[in-house]
């Protein structure tokens, strides 16, 4: 598995607290340009606007990654955060008839090589459902596109991601959990480390939604698994907010 930041908003942290500034101040986006250019103010300014959930000024940023070698289930599963875009590697004009194609999870390492056995002829049946089609009169991509349904989810791709920085520490504090599967969650500790080559500040903020840095407590509930506190313990359901000023009960 490899993960590279391809490209990136040039200053992300800079864009985000420019938008927030010109929400309230006067002066003109320019202006707020100018003022979030502080690195002191800049560094603040961003932190709070991610610890208080300003969302909508994190939108403003984004970065686009290139993962190679994830396996479609781990992809499946990736795609399924739609605030995002996406081009992945197709099946259809890629030829996936090799078992090197297939990522192998490292809890069926001792299997006695079923693995690799069932690769093996998944791959034999793949390319004498390829020449098949092809002796029929299927072309190319017409012959791959019908064996792919042969290829099953353990079958490796590649993929260029997409996402604004909001929806990126959304995907990082849902997957990130002990509760999601092994490989998004490896997949994403490596976006968090090529983030944080350039942005150490964002990536400080690429963590589990339970870390302290987010919402700091477990919302899990009985799937928990026990590291942080439930939300009940820390927010009890009837530990009512006080009312705001101005506010009058309805007689």
């Amino acid at each position: 598995m490899k993960v590279t930041l391809l490209v990136h908003t040039p200053e992300p942290e800079r864009v985000t607290v420019a938008a927030a500034l010109l929400c309230y101040q006067k002066g003109s986006p320019e202006e707020a340009w100018e003022k979030a250019g502080k690195e002191s103010l800049r560094n603040r300014l961003f932190e709070e606007l991610v610890r208080q959930g300003h969302g909508s000024t994190l939108e403003h940023a984004s970065f686009t990654f290139g993962i190679e070698g994830i396996s479609r289930a781990c992809s499946h599963q990736l795609v399924r955060h739609r605030i995002a875009s996406y081009n992945q590697q197709s099946q259809r004009y890629v030829d996936v008839g090799d078992p090197d194609y297939f990522v192998k999870p490292e809890s069926l390492g001792d299997d006695d090589g079923g693995f690799e056995e069932v690769v093996a002829a998944t791959v034999t049946y793949y390319r004498e459902q390829i020449d098949r089609l092809k002796d029929a009169g299927k072309k190319g991509e017409q012959a791959q596109e019908d064996a792919r349904y042969i290829i099953p989810n353990a079958g490796r791709t590649n993929l260029i991601w997409t996402t604004n920085l909001r929806n990126l520490l959304h995907v990082v504090h849902i997957r990130m959990c002990t509760r999601a599967q092994w490989e998004i969650r490896k997949m994403l500790h490596l976006c968090r480390r090529a983030v944080a080559a350039e942005f150490p500040l964002i990536a400080k903020y690429m963590v589990v939604k339970c870390h302290p840095l987010a919402i700091g407590y477990c919302d899990e509930e009985f799937r928990s698994c026990g590291f942080r506190p439930l939300r009940e313990k820390v927010i009890p359901a009837d530990d009512a907010c006080p009312p705001g000023p101005g506010y009058k009960e309805e007689e």
